[in-house]
């Protein structure tokens, strides 16, 4: 195997180190897998899942947001249905092992800023700076759309 192939082909790399693995697995003694790649992969993979719940946490407060800023807007439907979306998406793809990696905190910050940034042709509605919600209530399903702008509503 070439040694670059690790990064001129990621995909044949992987099916050839998946093979490697295979035989170390059944005993067979294998010298040419890449162990600093295949350890450096494995860490990613945790971190590209973690990364994603992040991501979808992130749209479903950002949309949440947008609707408690512009509850009248032409698109309010439209991120409500979305909103739903994506934490249906985050819930499938959360992980017990993810919760002490996920700060919903900075995820609320961010999502603040980022609508504060829209230019929406009107100014927003007051935001909450901070957020009670929970991760564990964040992602119970009983949690919709609406319960979250509810819930993300100023006091």
């Amino acid at each position: 195997m070439p040694d670059d192939l690790y990064d001129r082909d990621i995909l044949a790399w992987s099916i050839a180190q998946a093979e490697r693995l295979r035989r170390v697995a059944a005993g067979e003694r294998v010298n040419d897998v890449d162990w600093a790649n295949v350890i450096e992969e494995i860490e990613s993979v945790g971190s590209s899942q973690v990364d994603a719940v992040n991501s979808l946490l992130l749209q479903a407060l950002l949309h949440a947001l947008k609707v408690v800023a512009w509850p009248d807007h032409a698109a309010a439907r439209k991120w409500r249905n979305e909103i739903d979306l994506f934490l249906d998406q985050a819930r499938v793809r959360f992980t017990p092992g993810m919760a002490q990696r996920l700060d919903l905190s900075e995820i609320h910050r961010r999502a603040r800023k980022l609508v504060l940034k829209l230019d929406m042709r009107r100014p927003p509605r007051p935001l909450p700076e901070t957020t009670d919600l929970t991760l564990a209530g964040l992602l119970d399903e009983s949690l919709g759309a609406d319960a979250l702008i509810a819930r993300l509503r100023p006091a």
